[in-house]
């Protein structure tokens, strides 16, 4: 009775996988190849905001310890909001990391805030392209104006992201801040 419901099918002696299956198994790789193309580079660029987030907590952290030490804050020749960027953000990066040896901020004692710049005052962010903005707020007013936005905080360490460009809502774009002011 058993032979009835059963073919008789000679098996070759060869295993092995027919077209259908190897179809479908190519296809899954390619499903899966396509996905991992686009998860990898957000994956990559959420990796380097990241970064960027640790180090410019780091810059604020090394600013408030140099106000703790001298008791004043860095670059205080100016009423208001004092803005370092480019060459004066290196000045403070280097005295940050305890050079003495500059004229826009000086660190006497020559102690080390801030690990990670160099001692010229390069701190490049993760997209290696630009040097961090940090705004202290020279005049105690407890409150910074950036882009037209009051933040109640005393600093606030900016990179301006891939783009390399200031946006001009931080609320928009991909401008990394210490804190958030959105």
């Amino acid at each position: 009775m058993e032979n009835l419901f059963r073919k008789n099918v000679k098996r070759s002696s060869q295993a092995g996988f027919t077209l259908v299956e190897l179809l479908v198994v190519i296809s899954i790789i390619g499903m899966l190849a396509g996905l991992m193309s686009v998860a990898i580079p957000r994956a990559m660029e959420g990796g380097k905001k990241a970064k960027a987030k640790g180090e410019l907590n780091a810059i604020v952290a090394a600013v408030k310890a140099y106000k703790q030490e001298y008791g004043r804050w860095p670059g205080t020749n100016s009423n208001g909001d004092t803005y370092f960027m480019d060459d004066d953000s290196k000045s403070l990066l280097a005295a940050l990391g305890g050079s003495s040896t500059n004229n826009l901020v000086q660190n006497p004692k020559g102690v080390r805030f801030l690990e990670g710049a160099t001692p010229e005052g390069v701190m490049i962010d993760p997209w290696k392209k630009k040097q961090y903005l940090i705004v202290v707020d020279t005049d105690e007013s407890n409150s910074l104006n950036y882009q037209n936005n009051l933040v109640s905080i005393s600093v606030l360490a900016v990179s301006f992201g891939k783009d390399l460009t200031q946006d001009n809502d931080p609320k928009k774009g991909d401008d990394v801040f210490s804190t958030d002011i959105k």
